[in-house]
């Protein structure tokens, strides 16, 4: 577990979708039981939660908002992709 004196580092990369850029900016931390989550942000949107799914090793967005439903699949896919290599 990450404790409270570690510094949290946060990840920032570019997708390409359609040939625009994509900023994601993803800090990883781990909850109380141990699961791996990040806390993720697309063009400066507010923050959604991605967690880690050992079964698809890939993390997937959990985040119970509407606003999830307006991420393309394909952005989710990438930035899951892109953070298993972190988690």
């Amino acid at each position: 577990m990450i404790s409270r004196t570690e510094k949290v580092t946060t990840e920032k990369f570019n997708i390409f979708l359609e040939g625009r850029p994509v900023a994601v900016k993803a800090s990883r931390y781990q909850t109380h039981n141990n699961e791996i989550r990040f806390r993720v942000s697309i063009n400066d949107s507010p923050v959604y939660i991605f967690a880690y799914d050992e079964s698809l090793n890939k993390a997937i967005a959990i985040d119970q908002s509407s606003a999830i439903a307006a991420i393309s699949p394909y952005i989710e896919e990438e930035i899951g992709s892109r953070l298993a290599a972190a988690a």
